[in-house]
Formats: structure tokens, sequence, C-alpha cells
């Protein structure tokens, strides 16, 4: 073989494995991309707490939105039904209905922001809302339009209480629990006697001898320490 096709072959395989360098280096270096996309960790999406609707809102009961379609349960809080009634002053009143007033009140044509927290069994989406930085439901609450939803949160219990010893809305009279009326379907609290009694009962043996039983939040001789789920009837 002549010198000047030696030289050639050299070249050619000189060539040659060049190109076989070259393509390792290339496949190693997509291995090494490969390995560290797949070590690295997902971006995280958007949490339940995240998730944010908002627009105005159509209020369809004292504790329900709706907004572009999408049906708000407000968080941690229970209103009475639409239908429900309560007492006050002596008269039976649309509680319900006044819930929901005070709601479309509050929120008006204004926009409202509702963060998820949750969707129940309805296929609700359970939120906090806010309207011009007003937290909507402990709003509800605090004015005694509706209760603290202990089942499910204890977040706006100090609402409650400070509405029950300002007697504002449904602590200025008596009213069966949201939760019962729903469960119990009853129309209307029932119109117990009227009571003087100014000191509450010490038991409820007491209050059974005076034939007082149920008594309700708001009557004469009503005790808390003796109301054990807080519904509001004592010794049912």
């Amino acid at each position: 073989m002549s010198r000047s096709a030696l030289e050639a072959r050299r070249r050619t395989l000189a060539r040659t494995r060049a190109l076989r360098v070259g393509l390792l280096l290339v496949v190693f270096v997509l291995a090494a991309l490969a390995l560290l996309y797949l070590r690295a960790p997902a971006r995280p999406g958007p949490t339940p707490s995240a998730v944010t609707v908002s627009g105005p809102a159509r209020v369809l009961d004292g504790d329900t939105l709706d907004i572009t379609g999408t049906r708000i349960r407000l968080y941690g809080i229970d209103a009475p039904e639409h239908d429900q009634t309560c007492r006050r002053a002596g008269k039976t009143y649309a509680c319900g209905q006044e819930a929901t007033s005070a709601l479309r009140g509050l929120l008006g044509t204004r926009a409202v922001a509702c963060a998820r927290r949750d969707t129940d069994r309805y296929g609700r989406t359970v939120a906090v809302c806010r309207v011009n930085g007003t937290d909507v439901n402990g709003w509800m609450v605090s004015q005694g339009h509706a209760l603290a939803y202990r089942e499910y949160s204890t977040d706006y219990v100090p609402q409650e209480s400070a509405a029950r010893a300002a007697k504002r809305g449904l602590h200025a009279g008596t009213y069966v629990n949201p939760a019962d009326f729903r469960h119990e379907g009853t129309a209307a609290v029932p119109a117990a006697a009227p009571s003087t009694r100014r000191t509450p009962y010490a038991s409820c043996a007491q209050a059974r001898a005076a034939g007082r039983t149920p008594i309700l939040r708001g009557e004469g001789g009503y005790n808390a320490k003796l109301d054990g789920d807080r519904d509001g009837k004592m010794c049912e």
C-alpha cells in the first residue's frame, strides 16, 4: 500500500474515532439532562386553599352563594335555612330570610373573592369569602345571622360568643340550631310559655321539675353549662 493510501486511511480512521467520541458525548449529555429532569421536584400546583373564585355573587341563602356558575358554601358557618323561623320579642319571624337579606346587603353588586378550603358532598366549593377586605363568613356570625359550624371548624366561635353576649340577630331571641332544623324538619321554633325567671337553672332536674324542658337559648332559666352539645337546647 502506497504512503498516500496509508495517510488517507489514517485520516479516515481519525475522523471515525472523532465522530464516535462526539456521538458518545452527545449521548452522555442527553442522559445527564434526562436524569436531572427526572430528579427535579415537580412544580406544585395550586393548593385547595390557594384556588380563588371571584366575581359578583348571587346570594342563594344565608351561607350559600353562586359566582359565575360556581356554587359556594361559606366555610365554618351555618345560617338558618331559607324557610326557617325563629322567635324574638315573643313573635315568630323568618330568621332564614333575614339572614339571606343581610348577606345580600353586605355583598351588593361588589366583586367577592372566595378562597377554596374544601368541596362538600354536594359538590359545592367550601370557601372563605371576602368583599372589600371583610371576611364575609365572620361578619355573618358576628352579626348573629349565622352560627359557628363547630362540626367542621371552630374558627368563628369567638364571633359567635361576641354576638351572643351582645344579643345580636338570632341571639336576641330563641332559635333551633340550623343543623337540627334540617334533620328534624321543624317548621318553626315551638312557642315556649313566657318565663320571667332571671337566673339559670342549676340542673336539668330542677328545670324538669318546673316543667320547663327543653329550654332554648335566650329563654329564662337557660344555662349554657347544661347545653352539652351547644345546639341551643338545654336539657333536651
